[in-house]
């Protein structure tokens, strides 16, 4: 699913002196992905005594850091250099410390897999000059559209997402599919981060679901449920592995706007299970998604008194995509404000029909935006 595409995204990040984290949610291919990594390193001449594979979800052995450590300092004693890749680290108590200690005294390529987005930030604290983190998201429309060419594929992406786990499946089994694969990610979440509230941690993920794209004002959030803001600022970063946050640029100012954050799903199969969302909503969502799985920061925009809905910056190169909604009764409307930008970025209007006479922005459909055409 996609595994070139992250497979040569890791493989650019091989013998920098730093630790390689691999996080998404469970289903979305991270064990495949880094098997995948350690068959090039076979193909590259590596021999099989310095690949030092550890899943820790399947052995018990590993529950304890020390542990974990102890069995990978004797089994690579005698190695001059060895790669670590280590499937499912959260599964370890306290593991930031034995990568840590690991990666200061010994000749290793550390990679892990990871579910827990907020273990992921400890590592990267304890590591902030040799740490990467390569973030997958489930299989994007192109990759899905060549598992299910008809006609239907769009509306079919739009509404049950892209985990692999759909893959092959009828069509009538979705709905199923996805329930479990959301409440297993949940249960997860809440077992890893030792979360004391499950019933709150639940109520939040239903409140960002309901409120995918609109500015979410956490202080009256913890007030409504009656937590401590410390305790859902907590549960917000437990929740980043199925809802990440963007903030919001003002392009006229060129800078970030504080308290006016949004949250967008991972997968638009995931959001329909937790809340029930208009189309607008799910084709917001999606177009997010796009741009975090070509490698974008994603930010919402506020220019003078109108808005666009992204810009993503990659490389410091910028591009806006503004999606036309009944909101903007015009395509030349709509792209007014991607007209008044300066001239050396990237703009996209998303329509329902290609439009001509828009200056410099690109008009593109649904369709062809999110096949990267």
């Amino acid at each position: 699913m996609e595994q070139s595409f992250y497979l040569e995204r890791l493989l650019k990040l091989k013998s920098n002196f730093s630790v390689k984290i691999i996080s998404g949610v469970r289903g979305v291919g991270k064990t495949t992905l880094l098997k995948a990594f350690a068959e090039n390193l076979r193909a590259e001449g590596v021999s099989t005594a310095e690949i030092i594979s550890i899943d820790c979800e399947a052995d018990e052995r590993f529950k304890n850091f020390q542990a974990f450590y102890e069995f990978v300092a004797t089994q690579t004693a005698d190695l001059e250099k060895f790669f670590l890749l280590v499937y499912e680290i959260d599964r370890v108590s306290e593991c930031e410390k034995a990568i840590n200690a690991l990666f200061v005294g010994a000749p290793a390529e550390i990679y892990v897999t990871c579910s827990n987005e907020l273990l992921a930030e400890k590592i990267y604290a304890l590591l902030p000059d040799n740490c990467d983190v390569l973030r997958m998201y489930p299989p994007s429309f192109a990759e899905y559209k060549t598992h299910f060419p008809t006609e239907e594929v769009l509306q079919n992406y739009l509404h049950f997402g892209g985990l692999p786990s759909t893959f092959g499946a009828n069509k009538n089994s979705w709905q199923r599919i996805l329930r479990g694969a959301a409440y297993e990610i949940m249960f997860e979440l809440v077992e890893k981060n030792h979360l004391s509230r499950p019933d709150l941690f639940h109520l939040l993920i239903k409140t960002l679901a309901q409120n995918v794209g609109k500015s979410i004002n956490l202080n009256q959030l913890a007030e409504q449920f009656g937590s401590s803001f410390g305790t859902l600022k907590n549960y917000l970063s437990c929740a980043a592995g199925l809802f990440r946050k963007i903030p919001r640029f003002d392009a006229k100012a060129e800078k970030f706007l504080v308290g006016l954050e949004k949250f967008y799903c991972v997968d638009n199969g995931l959001l329909s299970v937790f809340a029930t969302v208009n189309e607008n909503i799910l084709v917001e969502n999606a177009v997010c998604v796009e741009l975090w799985q070509r490698g974008y920061e994603v930010s919402s925009v506020k220019f003078g008194a109108m808005n666009i809905s992204f810009v993503g910056e990659r490389s410091g190169k910028k591009i806006f995509v503004q999606i036309m909604t009944a909101d903007y009764p015009s395509a030349r409307r709509a792209s007014r404000p991607l007209r008044a930008l300066p001239n050396d970025v990237e703009k996209i209007l998303i329509t329902s029909k290609p439009e001509k006479n828009l200056g410099d922005v690109r008009s593109l459909t649904l369709q062809n935006f999110l096949s990267n055409l």
